[in-house]
Order: structure tokens, then sequence, then C-alpha cells
């Protein structure tokens, strides 16, 4: 990390500083003039024995120190690397001197400043300008490369006796969002479609963020969301590992999506919002995810613990907890300094876990919400701990008799053809259904979609030829031929006929059958009982 050079730093040093520095160093000073003193220092202790000698003079305190500072390419935060290795006490030349303070250090910090092996300087960083401690780069060209931290898994759990696995549902639930949005271009959408149908309905605003990032969607001229079809059809026609590891490196790439702002225990700061900067704070999390083994089983309180101990500050990276408070949504209290930690990134880890990566399949949990989890096999190959889980080929599209088409999970190409031309009924645990009606396919029809592709389209999903009269069907309703009918109702039977003729009660009549009968619609069984009461008639019922 290239700051400000070793001549700058000591410039910007107190003398009482600098000679303290030579008298370490054991180096002899000719200048008297600040800036001649500061060159003269910095050319002596640029030198790859002289840094040698001072290293290995080192305690095993600063020795870890200075490490912590080189495996991050020389810098850390400043109210990081003195919270980890003790307090700079602020001197003046008179107390430098008159204490000698640099003879018994307090901290590691201490220690190395006052060998000139750490210096400060303000730098860009996440977070904004923010004081750094770090080692110049002239010295540290000759300093021996740390070994590699060692950090041990987190303390693994017991397995739960129940486990809610996590799947690939949202990548479903991406094809009920592009359905439901292509239908509403055409004024075609069933109320509520987008979140009725989505096995994970909580997880729309995430869906929605990721698919305007990876250009699936775009907003029309009346910011609408409308579907992409060259990127949309790309997505659906891969496999379906490869469409879940897409959606789901998605979300881990996101610099738009703000897991912090999802959070339904925290409010922003009224003064700065939402300042952490979502696709760092997230990448820092996931490197310690990637300490987990795989298929072991972890609390969420041992693993929060693990985080705090090892990457503490991965949401405020610039290590200060005074600068921005978040509130309490309840309260509406700042949350505020390191005793905020548990309310702010415990509740961070919590949601996160909970949500996007259980959502995506990455973890399994042991509950809603979870008391501990574990990676599942497609988490690991996502954070390249594992290969790719083996995804079992979907069965072909199942067309019934009647028209109802069940769509395996998985085909995801499929369904979105589907609701193009069938209306939709249900989903459950293996397959989403469709039904084949006069009005889509009048509604195939206007969008010019020919009846010869939807009768080949069916018989390539389903793997077999249609029957002749599912084909005469679907050509006959295409064509808009008069439809047929089945309409739930219910049978009226009145012992004076003159009754059905009551305004109150003809309103509700669907239509007449003969003397004292009549057909009333399911939705209007109530409201005609009612009548009926009204006007001395207590009818019976079968149910």
């Amino acid at each position: 990390m290239a700051l400000r050079t070793l001549y700058q730093t000591l410039l910007d040093s107190d003398l009482a500083r600098l000679y303290v520095i030579a008298q370490q160093w054991n180096i002899t000073l000719v200048a008297e003039r600040k800036p001649d003193v500061a060159a003269e220092l910095a050319d002596a202790m640029a030198h790859a024995e002289t840094i040698e000698r001072i290293i290995a003079g080192l305690d095993e305190r600063a020795r870890l120190a200075l490490d912590d500072l080189l495996r991050r390419e020389g810098g850390l935060p400043w109210a990081i690397f003195t919270r980890r290795w003790g307090e700079l006490r602020p001197a003046g030349r008179g107390r430098l001197e008159r204490e000698e303070l640099w003879r018994e250090p307090v901290s590691a910090v201490e220690r190395l400043w006052y060998l000139g092996l750490v210096q400060r300087a303000f730098a860009a960083w996440p977070a904004g300008q923010v004081e750094m401690a770090f080692v110049p780069e002239e010295l540290r060209l000759y300093m021996p490369a740390p070994a590699p931290l060692q950090i041990a898994p987190p303390m693994p759990a017991e397995p739960p006796t129940q486990v809610v696995p996590g799947t690939d549902a949202l990548a479903d639930d991406l094809v009920t969002l592009f359905a439901a949005l292509q239908m509403e271009t055409l004024g075609a959408a069933v109320p509520g479609e987008k979140t009725s149908w989505m096995r994970l309905a909580q997880a729309s605003a995430l869906l929605e963020t990721l698919a305007v990032e990876q250009g699936w969607l775009q907003r029309d001229e009346r910011a609408a969301l409308r579907p992409v079809a060259e990127p949309v059809l790309a997505w659906l026609q891969v496999d379906g590992w490869s469409q879940w590891a897409t959606l789901a490196r998605a979300w881990m790439e996101s610099a738009h999506w703000n897991d912090l702002a999802a959070i339904p225990t925290l409010r922003p700061d009224p003064v700065r919002g939402w300042p952490a900067e979502p696709r760092s704070v997230r990448q820092a999390f996931l490197a310690m995810v990637r300490h987990c083994v795989p298929d072991t089983w972890y609390t969420l309180a041992e693993f929060t613990a693990f985080v705090r101990e090892q990457n503490m500050d991965f949401l405020r990276p610039d290590g200060d907890y005074d600068v921005w408070a978040l509130r309490d949504a309840a309260t509406d209290k700042p949350l505020r300094g390191l005793e905020a930690w548990d309310a702010v990134e415990g509740a961070w880890i919590a949601c996160v876990l909970n949500g996007p990566l259980f959502w995506l399949g990455m973890v399994d949990l042991d509950g809603e919400p979870a008391t501990c989890f574990r990676l599942s096999a497609a988490g690991a190959a996502l954070l390249e701990l594992g290969a790719p889980p083996a995804l079992p080929e979907p069965p072909p599209l199942h067309l019934s008799d009647d028209g109802v088409i069940a769509v395996p999970l998985r085909r995801r190409y499929a369904r979105f053809q589907v609701r193009r031309i069938a209306q939709p009924l249900a989903w459950g645990d293996e397959d989403y259904r469709y039904r084949l009606t006069p009005a889509s396919l009048t509604l195939a029809r206007q969008q010019r979609i020919p009846v010869a592709r939807i009768l080949a389209f069916l018989a390539e999903a389903t793997g077999q030829a249609l029957p002749a009269h599912l084909r005469t069907a679907i050509e006959s309703a295409y064509q808009g031929s008069e439809p047929a009918r089945l309409e739930q109702v219910w049978l009226l039977r009145v012992p004076d006929p003159a009754l059905l003729e009551h305004p109150a009660l003809r309103r509700y009549i669907r239509e007449s059958l003969g003397e004292g009968m009549a057909l009333i619609h399911a939705a209007d069984r109530a409201k005609v009982l009612a009548v009926l009461v009204r006007n001395g008639v207590l009818p019976e019922t079968n149910s």
C-alpha cells in the first residue's frame, strides 16, 4: 500500500521523534535542519541489513503487529490497528524528551512508532478518507513476508434434528417474475401473480435489484419493469446449475443491493443514511464464511463470535464505531460504539444467513429463523470449496386430457413459454400447473404465436405426440370458436316461482331452469341466502 514516502512521513514528524528514531537505529545525524534530518534519516534507514537488525530486536507482540500490517499490503486504518495492538500515548516534544516514552513503550503500536517502522497518513478507503497506520514502502521492500495467517474454523455444533435445506427456489421465483412482467406488458397478468406465485415472496425486492443489475430487466417509459428478451432467454436456456450459480454470483457481486437496509430491526442514520458499501461488506463477510467446513453445522451464536474475533470491522472498514449511528427501529435509539456491535453487525450476520444465503441455497438451516446452519454443496461450490452439486435432469412436461400442463421444477425455459399460452393454476413441491383455455390461446394469437408453433412446442416439451382430439381442441380455441364453459354454481329451488321474480333475488340469477329453479353463481351464495331469509324463507343447504 503506497501512501506517503518515508521521507514525507518523517518530515511530518516532530524533530524530537526523529532523534529518537535515529538513536534506536544507531544512526549518527549530521544535519540540524528538520528537512535535512528527515532526508538523512530516510536514506540511512532504507537498507536491508539495518532493517533486518531492527526487526530481529522486536519483541513478539511488536512483530505480530508488524506482520498484521504487512499481510494487508502494509496498511490498516489507525483505529483498527490501535484497537488490536494498543494505544499510542499523546506526547509533545517536552514530554517525549522528559519521560523518554520510547524506552518503556506501553504497547506494540508505541514500540513500532518510536522505531519509525509504522507511520500515519490519511488515505482513500471504502468508508472515505481514513487515517491509516502503514509501513512505508521503502522499508517494506526489505522486510520478510510474514507467514500466512492461519485461522481455525469456527467451533462445530451437533447436527440438528430438523433440517431446512437451501434450494435453488429463487431461480424459480425469477422465472415467475419474468413471466408476470411479460404478461403485464400484454395487460394479461393475474392479480398478485408475482407475489402469490413466488416460493420466497419476501425476496422479491432482491430479485428485482439483481435482475436490473444483470440486464434481465429494464424500466420502460412509464418506469415499469419489463424483461429484456435476449439476456432473459440466454439465462433461461442454460443448464440448471448455471442458472443457480449466475443468480447467486449476482448477489455476491451486487453493488446496489444493500443487505444492511433489509434488516427490519434497524433504521438508517438520519444524516448519513446507509453508509456501508454493500459489495465490499459482503465480500469481507463471505471471506469469513469460507472458513466454515462444508457439510458441518455451526451455531449462529458461535459463528457470530468467530466473525467478531477474526474480522469485527467487516461492516465498518475504517474501524470507527462513532462516526455513523444506525437507529433501533423500535426505540429510535442511536446504535453507536462497540457496545452496539451485536445490534448492528450481529443482526446483519443473522439477516444474511436467514435471507440471501438461504434463499440462494448456499446454506441449510435448522429452522426459520435459524439457530444453526451449514454450508450446502451449492454454497461450497460457489465459495470455491467444492465441486458443484449434481442436479438430476427434470422430467418432461405433462399435458393431461383436460388441458392442464404440469411443468416440473427446473424446466424454467419451458415454464416461461407455457405462461405465454396458458393460465396459471397452482404450484407445489414438484411442479407448476397451468391450463390451456380459449382466453389464453386468444392471447397467444395476439402475441403472434402461430398455433403450429404451440402444438410443436407442446409435443417437444412433453416428449410425445399430442392426441388428435387435443390438437383439434387447441386449434379450435385458437381460432376463436365459441367456447364451452364449466362454472361453479348453486342450484336454487323455491316453492313459489314468483319469488324468483323478486328484484333483490333476480339480480343474482345466472340462468333460469324452469318452474321454481335457477342457477346462482357460487360467489353470490351468501347474498342469496340473506335475501331468502329477509323474505321469510329459511332455506335448506347441503353444506
